[in-house]
């Protein structure tokens, strides 16, 4: 370097020329690549610096010694150039264009050549020169770099700072994976055919100055894969190269891919356009439009790449679903040539997110494309697989884009058409696509006022005050008429299906006041099908349920519910379920009737006979169940219209606003005429209840009107309620026929009438008949009383009392009070109390006798059986109520007529001033502890209130025309009303006497009566004078173990306190407040009725007594300073579901209800706190009482809740640990719902580590209830925080991260308790991806606990299951699958997660803790912590050489577990961490594992090894091949092992062979010493199974060497006859196959010693002598073997051998003993034959050359042969056919290379033999082509008379010759013909030779 040194600075040119000169002369005078590699370290980097010379002569000079220097190069691949001194000029800033050129072409020249490890530490600075380089330059140092990626430590790189050069060493790697295989062009290939997903640019970049072959390729694309798998790049920048890596070809980079995009998918934002923009671009290619160079133009991805990509393009969502890009994707890929079903399945799920998440703008501009698009798959009979996906897009399309398929019927008949033809599936799939449809084809009015409005034009009412003005109908228009008819016509479709379609559309097309809609689905009501009729019942009414239905009708509004759930979601809920209620409309009444009138007379004139249905004489136009659908309709309309509430059926209390709704706009109008015609119709028809009461409603109410016009129906309805055998037919046609009559006939019709029905009701036979007589009678007297008081029946003066017909029908039904049918006994009780409602009875009072009998205490006795008052010939009242009180007293009579019978008797006291209301009270009283059904209680209640109220009650008015009265209003009698409080007074003193009686009937009864007289007469004196009683009676209820009496009790309290005036309501609430905050209770008496406890009461969890809820409210009032709100507290704690039944909501608690709540409001703020807490109380009823004060109290209750969140929490913290269960367990459940309802955790942020740290503590309660409450608030404590610290939180998700993590690691997954173990790995394991570099010094503990919650958290089920399989195969099955399972568990995908953080100091400190879980005894931990140690093998790589050995030793043993999975999973694992463990460690295990093999000799043992060297030989060979020396003898033994069909033991071990050597002669020729001696290690060996493992190893060396084994034939010669010596053995057979096989010498190769091979030859003449037939066989094939193959004359032996077995008989083989089965003896027979087979094998084999022998034995033979030959069996006579010809060929006497005999005597016997031999050989030929047609034995027969023609003609032999040609020309003929190819060529062949 010193010459060049000197003249650096100097700008001579002369020196420069010279110093060039020297240089040049240097290089010219190295001999060597040593001197020459020398010289240009020293000067080639100064003499490239020369080209910045200013002048030519010296660049000319510079140039000419290089191209000296690339010619010396170029040919001597060997020589090092300077690269790292190069790579300084290169990246040197000042360096001019020459010699920046210059340089890279010896740096890239000169990096292949140096070492690997030399290569990598220059790779950092190759990849930083990237930087500003020209492209073709920045190529050629990727391409440098690529196949090194992998092994590249990140640590030397910072690509995050420089992304430039991240981006570029990106897309270069990308187009590299993109590359196929197969598209690699050969050498001197000039065309390029441009792969997917490129273009010609960047295809010719990579393929056009490099040569790589498809390994090389295959290597740097792994490469590539390790590199971007490490932390170096943003995870957004190389998704798009991962997913490439995954849809490779290989499965080798496919499969290393898959785990690193794993987890780049779950960490990339799928929102962002710039994540999914590349995906769409290497997809789709370059856009035709795009004006580009056609070498930039890309091609698109293919299909292969192409179902990856859109794998993960289907993730997308919100803005990078991107337009028009997903349209290309969904488009090429469903109808592009290359595409395939996989692809366009994919891309209908493609398109159905794009529609689902896509932007709506967007979406509209393209939604006709997707439809036509969506159109044609389905128009298409070749793809229709698809179509059901393309339905389910179609219709999501139509929900999403309505407009895009508005108006087209044509469509929407296209669908429906296909689907009668269509399969089940595809039916389903249109029928859904159809139904989302449908908001598509939405017709909505213009103007919600013109709703109302139908299509068919304006009414055709003559009414002109019901005609308005209506503006243009959007219904009217052409198109939705045109829809209405489609759907009318699919509507009678025979389809059930297409019926349901178009139901639909009727219900969704349309608003629901349209009444052409309604109609349709009134049809459908109809429908035989019950799926369409029960959906067209919902979409009318809103419901299917029939109860529901007929509330709707009668518009009954809502019960008030008991409990309210005030769960977010549920009040959602239920506020939308309220919002449908009130949204709920009706069409127009008026509208219906005209529209359906003229629907039937459009049936009327029509042809169809489907719209006609026969009944009787009548033609209807619907089906009867439709048209009573139709009129419940329109009955719903007129309601809606009247403004009807709770009108069930009339008369009610709604009926006077019906009577005048139809006076004020239906009377004489066709509308009214067109309904009741219709209704007469079906009602003559088919006379049921629907159209009966329809027309009862307008009888009913306008009988003026209606009477005369229905006369002539009484006929009909006479014989209805007499025939009829349904009581509410017969009812509501008696209700009809009494108004008809009494306003259409005068007095004397009517009396006619009245006797005729009692005389009837007294006389027919027929139970319906008397029914519905006596019905008829009540109904026209009460009418008539009625029409009596209003003074327009029976003149001035006429009393109903003295009316002879009313009282003698009253008496008949008094008689039949007691009568054993019980429908005539409740028709009885109906009708009194009609008749009692409105007039007293016409009878006397009582008698003598009864007036005594009422003096009693109890004057009616129900439990008395019979009395003589009912023996009575007189009927009077007091009879009347003795009856109806036997009636309740009657057990046998169901409860609704005993109900009937109390109303009755209530009813009695009403329509008169009653003489004996006070014995009617008693005989009430008398009943108290008698029943305990909550019904009866109630009815007596009202009873009782009906007592006390007299004639004064609104029971006693007309129905019809009269509206109840309120207050004052109803008080028409002040002397009934002074009476009737002296009854209230003494009815009141004996309720509280009753009251304190301890039977629980008695006091649930007392305490029901009680409140219905303070509910009902508040008003009334004696009520006001009793509060301070009655507030001190029901406190005593509020005790009672009964929840109805506890519930009664605090409604009662409730009243109590808000009919009191001010100064009462001080003294109450002291004395309220007093009784529950000390306890007292009056002292109850204990009889012998008492019932200490309810039924079921026992068992029940104690709670802290009945009164806990009430003392907490207490306590609360009391907190609050205003304790008159317990009364409010109290009435809204307690709402049974009995309030909710007809009588129950009667006493209409709800108006009392708000307003309490209205009175707790102002103290939100301080009961909230403790009333939050109280609703999750897991007492029921404190629960319940809690919930309903709450939903009160609070109408908004999310807004309540998160305006006092700091309070509530702090109240439940402190609460979570009390010492009551209860307190605990709703503190628990409280805590949930607020953190579940709050906004975000940041409120609660403080308090987090303090409730996770209590909740820990409850979650190991004593109280299982508690446990299982703070298990479940954990888990939804665990979802919020993981919510929270979500990475789009920001700052605020680290902090909760940073709050929450120490609490959970320190206490939660080192719990002892499992539950908390549980959630908190659950909990951790989601923090983790938001946690990031925080984590990394919890790791250490972190870790080892996730691993070690694998094995815990698994199902104890399937370990058991597993344990307790006997098939080892479905065990192992079972275990792999537990394995895959632990090792995608959450907790392990937890650790996945840390690995990123993971270095070699958190693995030395956790080391211990995971060596110690591997030796776990639960199978997913071993799986875990293998897993485990994998995947830091994978991100450590090298640094994980110092702990490599330990871990290596540790997973050693667990490679020997008795779990086949264990062992394969530590197996890989050994092998992952062998890859980066030191040489020595490396060599130790290699030399551990053949000790192992060599004392273990069972097959797990030996699996276990060889599944260790098959991972260590995956992960890196280089150990095999270091170690082959050692391995190869034992692993070429293993490979010869026994086989099982189970087990792969054998074949993994040929596969490490195969790793180990490829050519297998090369690899065995190359360690044949060392295996030699491992043969004979196992010949020698005690075990049989070594060997015959070493004879197979034997017969292996001995096929596989072509050129002979040499020296190492003898020593094995005499191990395999020291191992064939002695007893015989299963498999000694191969001992002999192998030492046959050794005989066999190689041509080239030296002979075995003849001493060696007659101790060869005598071993097996041994073991032929053996008596065992299979071994025989097999010792006699083994001799025949070695005697071919040394060629030894032993036929003598063989001879004395064979002769015996050819002696024996198969026929005469049979069963050896009586025990031995026919089975037995012919598998000896077998046996046999195959030793006679293999005998005569033998004699062909061992036919001697020497004639002697041949002279004494060949007549023998072949005599023998002929004479066998015909008895032997097929296999045999083969056998024999073979070893003729083997002795032919060696026959001495018809070979002519035999001496010519001279003497006359030996030339005699030579020709005699021959003709002896052609004489056997011809009866062999001639009987084999005569009698067989086996191919085999025809072929070897003509075999054997060719050879002995040639001989025969060679020896001109002319006798002999013509005896053969005799036999061929007698089968030649058919020879010829044969349908064997070879038989007709032999034949061809031997007609040559006679020719």
């Amino acid at each position: 370097m010193s010459e060049m040194e000197v003249t650096e600075g100097s700008n001579d040119c002369s020196n420069d020329l010279m110093l060039l000169d020297r240089v040049f002369l240097r290089l010219g005078n190295a001999d060597t690549d040593d001197q020459l590699e020398s010289c240009l370290t020293r000067f080639l980097p100064p003499v490239i610096l020369k080209l910045s010379s200013p002048h030519e002569q010296v660049r000319t000079k510079v140039m000419e010694l290089l191209v000296h220097v690339n010619k010396r190069v170029k040919c001597r691949a060997d020589v090092q150039l300077p690269v790292q001194t190069l790579l300084q000029l290169y990246r040197d800033p000042t360096a001019n264009s020459f010699i920046i050129n210059f340089s890279i072409i010896y740096i890239t020249m000169g990096f292949p050549r140096l070492p690997r490890d030399q290569q990598l530490s220059l790779a950092p600075s190759l990849l930083e020169a990237l930087e500003n380089k020209p492209q073709g330059h920045q190529d050629s140092l990727l391409m440098l770099v690529m196949p090194l990626l992998g092994d590249i430590k990140e640590a030397n790189l910072n690509l995050k700072e420089k992304p430039k050069v991240a981006s570029l060493i990106l897309k270069f790697a990308t187009d590299v994976l993109l590359l196929p295989y197969r598209a690699l062009p050969n050498a001197g290939e000039s065309d390029f055919q441009v792969p997917p997903g490129m273009s010609m640019r960047t295809y010719k970049r990579i393929v056009d100055k490099n040569q790589l072959n498809p390994n090389q390729l295959e290597e740097m694309k792994l490469s590539i894969v390790n590199f971007i798998s490490k932390d170096i790049f943003n995870n957004n920048d190389i998704l798009l190269t991962l997913i490439v890596s995954a849809a490779d070809s290989r499965f080798s980079v496919a499969n290393h891919a898959n785990s690193p995009l794993i987890r780049v998918n779950s960490s990339v934002d799928w929102s962002q356009p710039a994540v999914v923009a590349p995906l769409y671009s290497l997809y789709l290619g370059t856009w035709g439009g795009l004006k580009v160079p056609p070498d930039d133009r890309k091609v698109p991805a293919c299909t292969r790449l192409r179902l990856k990509l859109i794998q993960y393009l289907n993730k997308a969502t919100g803005p990078a679903i991107m337009f028009p890009h997903c349209v290309q994707v969904v488009f090429s890929s469903l109808f592009d040539p290359n595409t395939n079903s996989r692809l366009r399945n994919s891309a209908l799920m493609f398109l159905l997110n794009v529609i689902n998440g896509g932007d709506e703008a967007q979406l509209k501009k393209v939604a006709t494309v997707f439809l036509q698009g969506l159109l044609k798959l389905i128009r298409s009979e070749e793809h229709a697989e698809h179509q059901p996906k393309a339905y389910m897009c179609l219709g999501r399309l139509a929900m999403k884009c309505p407009e895009s398929i508005n108006n087209q019927f044509a469509l929407l008949e296209e669908l429906v058409k296909k689907i009668p033809e269509a399969v089940p599936e595809m039916k389903t799939a249109l029928r859904d696509a159809l139904l989302e449809m449908a908001v598509a084809y939405k017709i909505s009015p213009e103007e919600k006022p013109a709703a109302s409005s139908t299509a068919e034009g304006p009414s055709t009412s003559q009414s002109s005050k019901m005609e308005v003005n209506k503006p243009a109908s959007p219904f009217d228009e052409p198109q939705a008429l045109a829809l209405f008819a489609l759907l009318d016509h699919y509507m009678h479709s025979d389809e059930s299906m297409i019926r349901y379609v178009a139901m639909r559309y009727s219900a969704t097309v349309f608003p629901q006041d349209y009444v052409p809609s309604r109609y349709l689905l009134l049809l459908a009501s109809g429908d035989s099908q019950d799926e369409i009729s029960t959906e067209a019942l919902k979409c009318l009414y809103g419901t299917s349920r029939p109860n529901e239905i007929e509330d709707v009708v009668n518009n009954v509004s809502r019960k008030e519910t008991a409990v309210v759930n005030i769960d977010e979601d549920t009040s959602k809920k239920e506020r939308d379920r309220t919002q449908e209620v009130v949204e709920f409309k009706v069409p127009k009444f008026r509208d219906v009737v005209n529209y359906i009138w003229e629907q039937m007379q459009k049936r009327k004139t029509g042809s169809n006979s489907k719209h006609r249905f026969v009944i009787g004489n009548q033609v209807l136009q619907f089906h009867p169940l439709t048209y009573q659908e139709i009129l419940r309709y329109m009955r719903m309309c007129l309601n809606r219209d009247a403004d009807l509430q709770d009108c069930s059926n009339h008369p009610n209390g709604t009926s006077p606003l019906l009577t005048k709704y139809f006076y004020d706009n239906l009377l004489d109008t066709e509308v009214l005429e067109r309904y009741l015609s219709m209704i007469t119709t079906i009602l003559t028809a088919s006379p049921e209840i629907m159209p009966l009461t329809c027309f009862l409603d307008i009888v009913g109410c306008v009988p003026e009107k209606m009477a005369s016009k229905y006369a002539n129906l009484l006929p009909f309805l006479k014989t209805l309620f007499t025939t009829s055998t349904k009581e509410e037919i017969r009812d509501t046609a008696a209700v009809i026929y009494a108004i008809i009559t009494v306003n259409t006939s005068d007095k004397t019709a009517i009396e006619k009438e009245i006797t005729e029905f009692v005389v009837q009701g007294q006389g027919n036979k027929n139970l319906e008949s008397q029914c519905g007589y006596l019905c008829a009678f009540a109904h026209i007297s009460e009418r008539c009383v009625v029409m009596v008081k209003k003074g327009k029946f029976g003149g001035k003066g006429f009393n109903a009392a003295n009316w002879e017909p009313f009282k003698q029908g009253v008496i008949c039904l008094a008689n039949y009070l007691i009568n054993p049918q019980t429908l005539l006994v409740s028709t009885t009780c109906s009708a009194i109390s009609l008749l009692a409602r409105c007039t007293g009875l016409p009878l006397p009072n009582s008698t003598a006798k009864q007036d005594a009998l009422m003096e009693t205490d109890n004057p009616f006795n129900i439990n008395k059986s019979e009395t003589e008052i009912v023996n009575d010939d007189v009927i009077t009242k007091f009879a009347v109520a003795d009856k109806l009180f036997k009636i309740v007293g009657n057990a046998k009579l169901p409860s609704k007529v005993k109900e009937k019978a109390l109303y009755t008797l209530g009813l009695l006291c009403c329509g008169e001033r009653f003489p004996f209301p006070k014995q009617i009270v008693k005989g009430f009283l008398q009943m108290a502890k008698d029943s305990k059904e909550f019904e009866i209680h109630l009815q007596i209640g009202e009873s009782l209130v009906l007592c006390v109220e007299g004639v004064n009650s609104n029971e006693n008015r007309d129905l019809w025309t009269e509206l109840p009265k309120e207050g004052p209003d109803k008080i028409t009698n002040q002397e009934a009303l002074k009476e009737n409080d002296e009854l209230l007074e003494w009815l009141l003193q004996e309720l509280f006497k009753i009251g304190k009686h301890p039977h629980p009937h008695s006091r649930q009864a007392t305490s029901i009566w009680l409140l219905a007289l303070l509910k009902n007469c508040p008003e009334r004196v004696p009520i006001k004078n009793k509060l301070q009683v009655l507030q001190d009676v029901f406190m005593d209820f509020l005790s009672e173990n009964s929840e109805i009496v506890q519930d009664v009790a605090s409604k009662g309290l409730s009243l109590v306190y808000q009919n009191s005036d001010e100064s009462q309501k001080q003294a109450l609430v002291s004395q309220i407040i007093d009784q529950l905050t000390s306890g007292k209770r009056s002292v109850t008496q204990v009889t012998e009725d008492t019932k200490i406890f309810e039924e079921g009461q026992l068992g029940k969890a104690p709670t802290g007594g009945n009164l806990s809820t009430y003392k907490e409210l207490c306590s609360l009032a009391s907190d609050l300073n205003q304790p008159d709100l317990l009364y409010k507290f109290m009435h809204l704690a307690h709402h049974n579901s009995v309030w909710n039944s007809k009588k129950g909501a009667a006493f209409g608690f709800q108006s009392i209800a708000r307003s309490a709540g209205a009175a707790l409001a102002p103290q939100l703020g301080r009961i909230v706190p403790r009333l939050f807490r109280y609703r999750f109380d897991p007492t029921p009823r404190i629960q319940n009482s809690m919930a309903a004060i709450w939903h009160a109290l609070v109408p908004n209750t999310h807004a309540t809740v998160q305006k006092y969140h700091k309070e509530i929490l702090d109240d439940l913290v402190a609460n979570l640990t009390s010492n009551q269960w209860r307190v605990r367990m709703s503190c628990c459940n409280a805590l949930a719902d607020l953190l579940r309802g709050a906004a975000s955790l940041q409120s609660s942020l403080d308090q987090l580590p303090t409730v996770w740290a209590q909740l820990f503590r409850v979650m190991d309660d004593v109280h299982e209830g508690t446990r299982n409450a703070a298990t479940s608030t954990a888990n939804v404590l665990s979802k919020l925080c993981i919510r929270a610290s979500d990475v789009s939180q920001g700052k605020d998700g680290k902090q909760v991260v940073s709050v929450i993590l120490p609490v959970l690691l320190d206490t939660g997954i080192t719990n002892l308790v499992r539950e908390v173990r549980s959630v908190s790995l659950q909990t951790v394991s989601k923090l983790v991806t938001a946690a990031g570099d925080s984590l990394k010094p919890f790791l250490s503990k972190l870790i080892p606990a996730l691993v070690g919650a694998a094995g815990e958290l698994e199902s104890a089920k399937l370990s058991y299951l597993s344990t307790a399989l006997a098939d080892s195969g479905s065990r192992e099955l079972l275990d792999d699958m537990r394995a895959t399972a632990a090792r995608h568990h959450y907790t392990t995908d937890t650790v996945v997660k840390c690995m990123p953080y993971v270095d070699i100091d958190v693995i030395k400190e956790m080391l211990p803790k995971m060596l110690e879980l591997m030796k776990s005894p639960q199978l997913g931990t071993k799986v875990a912590c293998c897993h485990f140690v994998v995947l830091a093998a994978h991100y450590l790589r090298a640094e994980l050489e110092p702990v490599a050995g330990k871990i290596m030793s540790n997973l050693l043993n667990g490679t020997f577990d008795r779990n086949a999975t264990v062992r394969k999973n530590y197996a890989e694992a050994l092998g992952q961490v062998a890859a980066y463990a030191k040489p020595q460690s490396a060599e130790k295990l290699m030399k551990k594992l053949v000790n192992l093999y060599e004392t273990k000799e069972d097959d797990i043992s030996r699996s276990a090894i060889a599944l260790t060297l098959k991972s260590v030989a995956k992960a890196k060979i280089e150990h095999i091949k270091d170690n082959e020396e050692v391995l190869a003898p034992m692993v070429f033994l293993a490979m010869h092992g026994p086989k099982d069909d189970d087990s792969s033991t054998v074949e993994m071990y040929e596969e490490i062979w195969t790793d180990i050597s490829p050519a297998r002669e090369s690899g065995i020729r190359q360690h044949l010493p060392a295996i030699r001696e491992e043969i004979e290690k196992s010949l020698n060996s005690s075990s049989w199974t070594k060997k015959i493992q070493g004879a197979y190893a034997i017969i292996t060396v001995s096929k596989e060497c072509s050129a002979g084994v040499g020296d190492q034939r003898p020593p094995l010669l005499r191990a395999l006859l020291a191992a064939a010596h002695g007893k015989t053995f299963a498999g000694k057979e191969h001992l002999l196959q192998a030492l046959a096989q050794l005989c066999q010498v190689k041509e080239g190769e030296a002979p075995i010693p003849a001493s060696l091979v007659s101790d060869c030859l005598n071993a097996l003449v041994v073991e032929c002598r053996k008596q065992e037939m299979v071994y025989k066989r097999h010792a006699i094939s083994a001799l025949g073997d070695a005697l071919a193959a040394t060629g030894c004359d032993r036929f003598n032996q063989v001879y004395e051998i064979v002769k015996v077995i050819l002696s024996k008989d198969e026929s005469s083989v049979g069963k050896e003993s009586d025990e031995e089965d026919n089975e037995g003896a012919r598998q000896r027979r077998e046996q046999l034959t195959a030793l006679k087979e293999a005998a005569y094998e033998l004699l062909g084999k061992a036919w001697p050359k020497d004639q002697e022998t041949q002279d004494k034995y060949q007549d023998v033979f072949f005599e023998h042969c002929a004479q066998s030959y015909s008895s032997s069996s097929r296999s045999t006579q083969l056998a024999i056919l073979t070893s003729i010809t083997r002795v032919l060929e060696r026959l001495t006497i018809l070979s002519t290379d035999e001496p010519m005999e001279t003497d006359n005597v030996s030339t005699n016997n030579r020709d005699k033999s021959i003709a002896n031999v052609t004489e056997h050989i011809s009866f062999i030929v001639d009987y084999t082509l005569k009698n067989s047609n086996q191919v085999r034995h025809r072929r070897d027969a003509l075999n054997i008379m060719e050879i002995l023609i040639k001989q025969l003609k060679d020896l001109n032999r002319t006798v002999e010759l013509n005896k053969l040609k005799e036999i061929y020309q007698c089968y030649a003929q058919d020879l010829s013909k044969d349908s064997s190819h070879e038989i007709r060529t032999k034949v061809d062949s031997i007609k040559v030779h006679f020719k």
